[in-house]
């Protein structure tokens, strides 16, 4: 028999970019509302819906839910977070992943109400592991013996307690945290140390179903594994304090390092692994084991054979990728392409986000990247390098560079990525400090000089492409946005450098639905025109002075409720005055688009002049909504008039495009589904995954 608990639960959620999980690991928990007095969502950061899928979920579910966000880079931390805010009287931490059983948090509260002096209840769990079958792992073996708990918990003679499956009381708790430093290990230090400090209670019962990651869990342990045996190691230590055996502590270091020299040999780094079995060597027990000496043999012979990574997950491939502006949070059209590519490239190995401007913040959520400012705000006085720069180039200052310098000998980069033509003069010193240098052109900037005006602010100097000659002759690689600049510079260029289609992806994915989002009510008029983009770049002004005062008025004579939305940062002071149009609204700044594109019913992006990354366009048909554009501004991404979106030359054109659209239901339904359809193939971010490996080498292709 259940006995009834009261609600006094407090459910703790460390969750970071967890929006495509959440709602089912919160919707798991309906059952048990009668006993959850909080539940916590940790939101650490997160660049897509995570918050907002939370509240939604919560809404509709009606549960007790609060978002309390942070920025710290740890899953430790965020559960710490929880710990210092839990009002209940017993603390239940779930990962973002993971689902709990119908009923179970009523169950651990019974079975910890059932035995004073409990400090935390366990239940079994069904874990599912890709390509195996589901399986259960029920706590056995635990006593009344704190210390030998603990000691058999390090040892792995008992189950280990998953994240999800145990109930803890707030007094067992009281001044023990997760470590904060380490992604690995960390629930085992924190459960070591709360067996040493309260009893436990078990129940047969499963109340967890877990998703165990391999490729995942195995990447942490062969990405700096030397850094990350450290790093547990000393968090291993402070147990001692707890009252851990110190035998126990030293066979889980020793356990460890031959855990991570496993993963190493199954992917051929075979030195690494070499590393890691002299700590495994150094206990007594371990390191006359049998295991110790097949993984030793297998090293000796990986080494005399030559042997490379295993087929597979390969061996990370650390890539260090530079701009000028920091990528990271990304705001313009640029930083999100660069950041894009990080984030692929983070899928093969740790990524080093460096920027010649300085950057705010330090890791982004979720990945294994970091983010390195190159300069501070007193190097502005410093000197630049090269004697001369011509208009176009960047700024760079010298400490700049050895910045640098140091950061590329530290973190050993297999590629560096250099973000445009402006950074020129960083291709040559990079050139001896990987072995493999790329140049991401996001844009064919000579291109781009012959379009635009001389006295435009963003006008580049016609001697752009002699740099760009001379990049092609430096640089392994260089990627593009499109097959069409593609060609454009291999017509420039006399090197035959690879050059690759690395197109612009789907700007803040994974915080997007994949459905086709519901068309948008006509409330607020109809139709809504949104034209998203930097206002202080030249060629977006000149296209909002004339979707203002050409293209607007042209609808409007037929459509009299037609609205413009002009939404973006730094909107230069002519943008600024076309908000006193009747009609048109401007938006500055706005910290989410995602709303503006759910209230519209078309984008209409009419450049004539400049290039870039089309992030307006993919953005807006990716949440569903039709493009009207000219030529130019599709230029490069490979859809087809008339069926991903509508063109026309001439601002007339647009406009008279947009009024046949929206007095044609059918054909906006069709154009939405197919546009919507085009965007996640295209460019979701399996596609991107994809073109990024391909640029980077690792199939051993070049597009």
């Amino acid at each position: 028999m259940i006995e009834r608990v009261a609600a006094n639960i407090t459910v703790v959620i460390p969750a970071r970019n967890a929006a495509a999980t959440l709602d089912a690991a919160i919707g798991s928990l309906t059952a048990d509302r009668p006993v959850i007095r909080e539940i916590l969502v940790i939101d650490d950061g997160s660049d897509d819906r995570t918050a907002e899928v939370a509240m939604e979920s919560a809404r509709r579910l009606g549960l007790p839910l609060d978002v309390v966000s942070v920025r710290l880079g740890s899953a430790g931390a965020a559960r710490n977070v929880g710990i210092e805010r839990a009002s209940g009287t017993s603390i239940f931490f779930l990962d973002a992943d993971d689902q709990v059983m119908p009923g179970s948090l009523s169950q651990l509260g019974s079975a910890l109400a059932g035995q004073p002096g409990a400090g935390l209840a366990v239940g079994a769990t069904i874990r599912r592991a890709k390509g195996r079958p589901d399986k259960l792992k029920t706590p056995q073996g635990y006593g009344p013996d704190r210390r030998q708990n603990t000691s058999r918990y390090l040892r792995n003679e008992l189950w280990p307690i998953a994240m999800g499956s145990a109930l803890v009381a707030d007094w067992a708790t009281a001044g023990i945290r997760f470590p904060e430093t380490i992604g690995l290990d960390e629930d085992t230090c924190y459960w070591a140390a709360l067996l040493a400090n309260a009893e436990i209670v078990a129940i047969d019962t499963p109340v967890l179903l877990y998703h165990h990651d391999e490729e995942r869990m195995a990447r942490r342990f062969i990405t700096e594994p030397r850094k990350t045996f450290l790093a547990i190691a000393r968090e291993l230590d402070s147990l001692a304090a707890a009252g851990a055996k110190r035998d126990a502590l030293q066979w889980r270091k020793a356990w460890i390092a031959q855990r991570i020299a496993r993963q190493l040999i199954k992917h051929g780094m075979f030195a690494d692994a070499a590393g890691m079995m002299r700590a495994v060597k150094a206990h007594r027990e371990l390191g006359q084991s049998w295991k110790a000496a097949q993984y030793l043999a297998r090293i000796r012979f990986g080494r005399l054979a030559g042997t490379g990574p295993a087929a597979g997950l390969a061996a990370p491939r650390r890539t260090l990728i530079v701009s000028f502006d920091p990528a990271y949070p990304p705001t313009s059209g640029a930083d999100l392409r660069t950041f894009g590519n990080a984030v692929a490239a983070a899928e093969v190995g740790p990524v080093r986000l460096a920027s010649v401007r300085p950057a705010g913040s330090t890791r982004p959520p979720g990945r294994d990247i970091r983010v390195v400012s190159l300069t501070t705000e007193a190097d502005k006085r410093s000197h630049s390098l090269g004697w001369r720069r011509i208009k176009g180039e960047n700024r760079i200052p010298r400490p700049a560079l050895a910045r640098l310098k140091a950061l590329a000998r530290e973190f050993r980069p297999d590629t560096i990525v250099v973000e445009s033509i402006p950074l020129f003069k960083l291709l040559q010193p990079l050139r001896p400090l990987t072995r493999q240098l790329i140049l991401d052109m996001h844009n064919v900037e000579s291109d781009l000089a012959a379009q635009t005006t001389c006295n435009a602010q963003s006008a580049v100097s016609p001697g752009i492409r002699q740099l760009e000659r001379r990049a092609a002759a430096i640089v392994d690689r260089i990627w593009v946005c499109s097959k069409l600049d593609r060609e454009r510079l291999k017509a420039i260029i006399d090197h035959k450098t690879p050059v690759d289609v690395v197109p612009n992806g789907i700007p803040r994915a994974k915080g997007t639905s994949e459905l086709l989002p519901v068309s948008p009510g006509t409330s607020d008029g109809f139709p809504v025109i949104l034209f998203a983009g930097h206002l202080g770049y030249h060629p977006n002004i000149d296209a909002a002075e004339r979707l203002a005062g050409v293209i607007l008025p042209r609808v409007r004579q037929a459509l009299p409720a037609t609205q413009l939305v002009l939404a973006g940062r730094s909107p230069d002071p002519a943008v600024r005055i076309l908000a006193k149009l009747d009609g048109v609204v401007l938006i500055e700044n706005p910290d989410d688009v995602g709303p503006l594109l759910s209230a519209a019913h078309l984008c209409i992006v009419p450049l004539r002049i400049g290039g870039g990354t089309r992030i307006k366009i993919l953005e807006a048909m990716a949440s569903g909504v039709p493009v009207i554009a000219t030529p130019l501004a599709a230029e490069g991404l490979d859809l087809a008039g008339g069926e991903d979106l509508l063109l026309s030359d001439s601002d007339e054109g647009l406009a008279d495009l947009a009024v046949a659209l929206c007095s044609d239901p059918a054909r906006m339904a069709r154009l939405r589904a197919r546009a919507h359809d085009t965007a996640w193939s295209c460019f979701g971010p399996q596609a991107i995954r994809e073109a990024v490996r391909r640029g980077l080498g690792l199939d051993g292709t070049s597009r």
